[in-house]
């Protein structure tokens, strides 16, 4: 085994090991969750109870909901909201955000080096849809159409599961993942915080702004990408090259 591979092993089995012990860690408040999935303040209050364990576990929340995207992550920011208050609840919000992308695509590209260059051209495969890895690839800045991506929920779940496949560089990734995730990340915890203090009345307003602002998105978020992906492609390839490229 050359050292290269030894060393993708040693990082690969260590961030196992982090995954395992923040899965065990934070099973106590994943059993709160799910026992009170529809009274967050009562897991608001169990958080309150942790001390300064509270934010690190929230962090690891966060980021278990990138990791698996069927984790609601509006809930989670809600809770956030409702622990810690906008500030710090946007920045522990988004710390966890960050941290799953991280761990996601660092994970990925850690296996994907550890993979013979056989098995790699035999699994690979060709694809032509919008946010293919192909058309990804065609754009000198991915990290531009990373940062429009996060700007939209339920999509943005699908992020680090596609930039993983291509060249950008993490470090710009992670920064276009933050500053994509901050209006939606200051709503979820703004709506919670409205919650904690006992304004409903807001919080109703907030929230169905939210829903309708979603549904908009989830209607055209076909035309949305499609605009975005156009746009830096168009800016970042001249157009002879983009003809040659085939159909998006």
């Amino acid at each position: 085994m050359k050292k290269r591979n030894i060393i993708d092993m040693i990082i690969l089995v260590a961030f196992l090991c982090l995954f395992i012990a923040m899965i065990i860690q934070l099973l106590p408040l994943l059993e709160e969750v799910i026992e009170n999935r529809k009274d967050e303040s009562i897991i608001a209050k169990t958080v309150d109870a942790s001390g300064w364990r509270g934010p690190p576990a929230l962090i690891g929340l966060a980021a278990l909901q990138v990791i698996f995207p069927v984790m609601p992550a509006a809930a989670i920011g809600i809770l956030t909201g409702l622990s810690y208050g906008v500030i710090w609840g946007s920045v522990i919000f988004l710390g966890g955000i960050a941290l799953g992308n991280l761990f996601v695509v660092f994970l990925i590209r850690r296996i994907e080096g550890l993979l013979t260059n056989k098995i790699k051209h035999k699994t690979k495969k060709k694809h032509s849809g919008l946010l293919s890895k192909e058309n990804l690839e065609r754009i000198k800045k991915p990290e531009i159409v990373a940062f429009f991506l996060f700007m939209i929920p339920f999509i943005s779940g699908a992020g680090p599961y596609l930039f993983a496949e291509t060249s950008v560089k993490l470090w710009k990734y992670i920064i276009a993942v933050i500053a994509g995730s901050i209006p939606t990340a200051i709503i979820y915890v703004f709506l919670g915080e409205r919650i904690s203090q006992g304004s409903y009345t807001t919080a109703i307003i907030i929230a169905a702004i939210l829903v309708i602002a979603i549904v908009l998105i989830l209607v055209f978020k076909n035309k949305i990408m499609s605009i975005i992906m156009s746009d830096a492609i168009n800016d970042e390839q001249p157009k002879d090259t983009l003809d040659e490229g085939g159909e998006m």
